[in-house]
């Protein structure tokens, strides 16, 4: 049992050792990114509930 468990973790280790990792530049401007999107995302959503309670309010 022992012997598949530490052959799973040196086939994670080899694994892990082909992967290529983005820069520091590119992980800062993939996560501003997904900061902005998430904001915009936030207000666009945030804009059409708003407009929606107020037609409500309306209606009723």
């Amino acid at each position: 049992m022992f012997t598949k468990i530490k052959k799973y973790f040196k086939e994670v280790i080899t694994e892990l050792k082909q992967t290529t990792w983005p820069s520091k530049d590119a992980t800062k401007n993939m996560t501003l990114l997904v900061i902005v999107v998430a904001i915009l995302l936030a207000l666009y959503l945030g804009g059409i509930d708003f407009f929606l309670q107020k037609i409500m309010e309306i209606l009723i």
